[in-house]
């Protein structure tokens, strides 16, 4: 089977305020259109593609090194004209996930849950879906009896009543790839943007008798896009936050958590003593009951087992 992801990362980003292109800017240490493409490959997407546009020439060497194609939208028309220019990479796909470069903190047990539940259904879309508790600004998910997904309409088209609706559209969504071709010819741009949007594809499934599925998360923080510094701060700190929990359950001691920087491409051994303020990033290895001394920076450097490294050290830095 190929599972295909398409990537969303075509747009400018003026709320960051910066020349570097939206999804180049990075979450612990890793650019978010990076973070994506990784989630989508540990959830065993086979062929990944991401739809550029501005800034490509700082974005290409990213994808280039990881292996990943490219399609390029010209124009920004909406998100269903840019997962269009993808169109040729994904033709022998089998499924289609859509995901969003400005989305970093998705996880890979989600996407496999999105798509799961799509071959065991056997529907044509699935739509991942979450209640935040601040649903404004969001589209709303309205379903029908039978809990298939009836429509998604925009805040700014929605009834006092569907406004009440707090199941929202992630914009996440998981296609059969035998109907994704057609599904997108019969998208129109008849709206006050005149943009093409991927939310039409509901009501496209439905006319073709199909059905389109909402899979749920409540893990609504993961879903969180990324539009300005503030909130590439907070993805950052979250990230941060998930990288030391695992360590920590995994038998590493870190008397002061919220203190540490440690980048999710370092390894640490059991037993292993990280001390406060400490930074450990790149590929740092950490060997089994090693400590690492308060204020130390270990960048790409291994350090062997039972090792101790002195307080406020700086290894492995040029």
């Amino acid at each position: 089977m190929i599972t295909a992801a398409v990537i969303l990362a075509a747009g400018m980003g003026k709320r960051m305020k910066s020349d570097l292109p939206k999804v180049m800017h990075p979450v612990l240490a890793r650019p978010m259109v990076e973070r994506a493409a990784r989630a989508a490959e540990a959830a065993g997407v086979t062929e990944v593609t991401v739809v550029i546009g501005h800034g490509r020439d700082k974005v290409i060497p990213l994808l280039e090194q990881n292996g990943w194609s490219w399609a390029v939208q010209e124009e920004q028309l909406g998100t269903a004209h840019a997962v269009g220019c993808a169109l040729k990479q994904v033709e022998n796909a089998d499924e289609v996930v859509i995901l969003m470069g400005d989305v970093p903190l998705l996880r890979e047990e989600t996407i496999g849950e999105l798509l799961q539940a799509l071959r065991d259904s056997k529907a044509a879309l699935a739509v991942l879906t979450t209640t935040p508790p601040d649903v404004t600004g969001y589209g709303r998910i309205l379903l029908d009896g039978d809990g298939r997904i009836d429509r998604i309409v925009e805040e700014k088209d929605a009834s006092p009543e569907e406004k009440e609706c707090r199941i929202i559209n992630t914009g996440i969504m998981a296609f059969d790839g035998s109907v994704l071709a057609e599904v997108l010819s019969e998208i129109g741009n008849t709206n006050a943007q005149n943009e093409f949007y991927l939310t039409d594809a509901v009501a496209v499934v439905g006319k073709m008798g199909r059905k389109a599925l909402p899979v749920f998360t409540p893990l609504w923080q993961e879903v969180a896009g990324v539009n300005n510094p503030v909130q590439l701060a907070g993805c950052t700190s979250e990230m941060k936050r998930r990288v030391v929990e695992s360590h920590l359950l995994y038998g590493v001691v870190i008397p002061d958590p919220d203190s540490v920087w440690i980048e999710d491409s370092v390894v640490i051994g059991k037993g292993a003593v990280i001390g406060r303020n400490c930074r450990l990033s790149g590929e740092a290895v950490i060997g089994t009951g090693a400590v690492i001394g308060d204020g130390s920076i270990i960048d790409n450097v291994v350090i062997e087992p039972g090792e101790t490294v002195e307080e406020y050290s700086i290894l492995g830095v040029d």
